[in-house]
C-alpha cells in the first residue's frame, strides 16, 4: 500500500514537473505564450509586451466593449505558471488596432518587447516612449475641452484603475485605502518621455463631443458625457509640465495626470496627478488668474498594494 502510495505521488511530481517544463519553453516564445494566456476568438488581440519571464496581451471585444488584459508568467521551469486576468469597458473603440495574429510569430527573443499595430515589434531601448504625441501636438492656445487625461507606464501593459491600499491586519479587506491611479477602459504601454505619453482629450458638443486617445500613429474616438468647459492656457500647459516631471522621476511603473474643472471648488482651475514607484504620490495644483500657478500640494506613501476595486 505504502508502496502504490510512494508510485503516485512520483508519477504525479513527475507530471507536475513534466507541465511545468512545456509552459516554461512555451513562454520563450509569443506565438507559445499566447496559447498559454487562454484568449477567447472572440477577442482580438491589439497589444502584446514581455519583460524576462512575463508576457501580457491586451485585446478587445467590439461587440461588448470589453478590453481585457491576460498576463501570464513563470519564473523558473520547476515552479507553476502564473495567469490572471483583468477587464474593464473601453473609453474608446479599439477596433482600429486589432492585428492578424501572425505577427506574433515575427517576435525575435529579447529582454523586452513591445507588439503595437502602428509600431511593429519595438525591443528592449526601442521601447522609449519616442513614438507618443507631445503635449503641444494635442493641446491647442485657447482650446476648450472637458478633461484632459495624460497616462505613462515604464512597468507593462495597463487597462484600469487601481486603488492603492495598506494591508492593515491579516483579517480579509482590512485595508487603509489612500487612492487611486490609472484610468479604467485606456489601454497604457510602456515608455513616457517627458509629456509624450498617452493624452486623452474629452471635448465638448460643438467640437465633436467624443473622448478622443492620442496613440502612436492614430487617435482613437469613443462617446463623452456633458461637463463644464475649461479654455487651455499657457499657464496650464507650465502646471502640467512641472506636474509631469514630479510624477515621472525615478522611472515610475504608472504615472496619470488629470486636468479638469469642478464647479463646487473655490479655485477655477484644477489639477492632480499620481505616481506608483517605491512609493505612492499625490500631487495636486491650483490656478487662479489673481494668484501665480502653484503644485500646492504633495503626499507620498510607503507601504502599499494595488487593490482591484471597482
Amino acid at each position: 500500500m505504502r508502496k502504490a502510495l510512494a508510485i503516485g505521488v512520483l508519477l504525479l511530481l513527475i507530471s507536475f514537473f513534466a507541465y511545468s517544463t512545456y509552459t516554461y519553453h512555451e513562454l520563450s516564445s509569443a506565438v507559445g505564450a499566447y496559447k498559454l494566456a487562454g484568449i477567447p476568438k472572440s477577442e482580438k488581440l491589439i497589444a502584446a509586451y514581455h519583460d524576462s519571464n512575463l508576457w501580457q496581451f491586451a485585446t478587445y471585444d467590439e461587440k461588448t466593449n470589453t478590453l481585457k488584459l491576460y498576463t501570464v508568467k513563470q519564473s523558473s521551469p520547476f515552479w507553476p505558471k502564473e495567469r490572471r486576468v483583468e477587464s474593464a469597458k473601453a473609453l474608446v473603440n479599439y477596433s482600429p488596432l486589432s492585428f492578424d495574429l501572425k505577427l506574433l510569430k515575427q517576435y525575435e527573443p529579447h529582454e523586452k518587447a513591445l507588439l503595437f499595430k502602428t509600431l511593429g515589434w519595438k525591443y528592449d531601448s526601442q521601447i522609449n516612449g519616442s513614438y507618443w504625441w507631445n503635449l503641444s501636438e494635442i493641446i491647442k492656445p485657447n482650446e476648450t475641452f472637458y478633461q484632459i487625461y495624460a497616462l505613462g507606464s515604464s512597468s507593462g501593459l495597463w487597462i484600469k484603475s487601481k486603488t492603492v491600499c495598506e494591508k492593515r491586519s491579516l483579517f480579509a479587506n482590512d485595508y487603509l485605502c489612500y487612492g487611486r491611479i490609472g484610468v479604467s477602459g485606456v489601454l497604457v504601454f510602456p515608455y513616457y518621455e517627458g509629456t509624450k505619453l498617452l493624452w486623452i482629450k474629452i471635448v465638448p458638443e460643438e467640437q465633436g463631443g467624443e473622448v478622443r486617445a492620442y496613440y502612436p500613429g492614430v487617435i482613437l474616438t469613443g462617446q463623452s458625457g456633458a461637463g463644464k468647459t475649461f479654455t487651455f492656457g499657457s499657464h496650464d500647459r507650465r502646471i502640467i509640465e512641472r506636474m509631469l516631471e514630479k510624477l515621472e522621476n525615478d522611472s515610475a511603473k504608472i504615472i496619470d495626470l488629470t486636468l479638469y474643472v469642478k464647479p463646487k471648488r473655490l479655485l477655477d482651475y484644477y489639477a492632480e496627478g499620481h505616481s506608483l514607484n517605491k512609493d505612492y504620490c499625490w500631487i495636486w495644483a491650483v490656478y487662479k488668474e489673481s494668484q501665480e500657478m502653484n503644485i500646492t500640494g504633495s503626499l507620498c506613501f510607503s507601504n502599499w498594494e494595488l487593490v482591484s476595486k471597482e
